[in-house]
């Protein structure tokens, strides 16, 4: 049927009246249009409803695409981060002979630390000009986890533990160039953000393991390999690990770690020409039941473990020096800084 009406204002009358005694589709075919068109004129639904109208809420996050860009940008800065972590550049103020003290495991707060070596190494280290030091982590025990029922063996409660590390890291006077973080500093998931929060002088605190360059103004370089430990373990050589990272990982001037509370240095010169040192240092903890039920060697030398390197030497033999004594390292570092 062709459409008899064309105003709106009409249309919308005429619906209305017809409404009262036609069907809606029947109101369709006489004027002409859709049932969708008619719906809209009467302002109608299609009938009474028989459920509830439900609320519709809005989405309670953003899209999910949006939250992929996110995710992406936070990736790329994750992987920025952890690129400039591999071999960043510690660059030294002058050419001058320097000391290099690896701290071996501290556990600082356990009753079997040895707090007068402790001490003692310290005032070697802050009183000794150009020093600086490297914490080879496991600052305190920071039980966690099931093993958080060790603290009742223990006269250090964690309040104690995060004091005396506060002590270690701002108030002992040891020149800190770098702090790792080992298994018991990353045990109990707080020790690490606890540490960090007091780090106002921004010192390097990395999980576990750090590869970075001593730069001298003369152009030399030191690299060093320091972990908390480094893969690999043999009964015949304490120094497997080290030997290990020389040999398959990536090329450096030093291989140091701590954690199995031994001592062991070496030099020798590779297959392919470079002369290494790989070193183990022993840590404070004197006594300890564990070493003992497994019968661990009790081992005493090499607490920290020491390098004094001299740029301005002509050989590699020459350009570093180990040693298992911090004091006498201290003396020959002043020695040489005296010529």
């Amino acid at each position: 049927m062709a459409r008899i009406f064309t105003s709106d204002h009409v249309d919308v009358v005429t619906a209305k009246h017809l409404y009262e005694t036609m069907t809606m589709d029947a109101i369709a075919e006489k004027m002409g249009m859709n049932r969708s068109k008619v719906q809209r004129l009467l302002r109608v639904p299609d009938a009474a409803p028989t459920t509830p109208t439900l609320p519709i809420f809005p989405d309670e996050d953003i899209e999910a695409e949006e939250i992929l860009d996110h995710m992406e940008h936070r990736f790329e800065k994750r992987l920025e981060h952890d690129a400039a972590l591999k071999w960043f550049s510690i660059r030294m103020p002058t050419n001058e002979p320097m000391g290099l003290t690896f701290v071996g495991d501290p556990h600082i707060g356990d009753t079997g630390c040895n707090i007068k070596l402790l001490r003692e190494d310290c005032q070697t280290m802050a009183l000794t000009p150009g020093m600086h030091a490297v914490n080879l982590g496991d600052t305190t025990n920071g039980w966690g986890g099931y093993l958080i029922r060790l603290y009742a063996e223990m006269d250090s409660s964690r309040e104690t533990e995060h004091r005396l590390a506060r002590w270690f890291l701002q108030e002992s006077g040891v020149p800190w160039l770098i702090w790792l973080m080992g298994n018991h500093d990353l045990m109990d998931g707080e020790f690490a953000a606890y540490i960090k929060t007091l780090n106002a002088h921004q010192i390097p605190m990395l999980d576990w393991r750090a590869q970075f360059k001593l730069v001298f103004p003369n152009g030399k370089e030191a690299r060093i390999d320091a972990a908390h430990n480094h893969k690999g373990t043999s009964i015949y050589n304490k120094l497997h690990g080290q030997k290990r990272a020389a040999l398959w990982e990536e090329n450096a001037d030093v291989y140091v770690a701590g954690h199995h509370h031994n001592c062991a240095i070496t030099q020798e010169e590779l297959d392919d020409g470079r002369w290494v040192t790989m070193m183990r240092a022993r840590g404070y903890k004197w006594i300890d039941a564990w070493a003992a039920i497994h019968q661990f060697r009790d081992n005493r030398h090499g607490a920290s473990v020491m390098l004094v390197i001299d740029p301005k030497a002509e050989s590699a033999t020459e350009f570093i020096h180990p040693f298992a004594d911090i004091k006498t390292g201290a003396r020959y570092l002043t020695y040489l800084r005296s010529k």
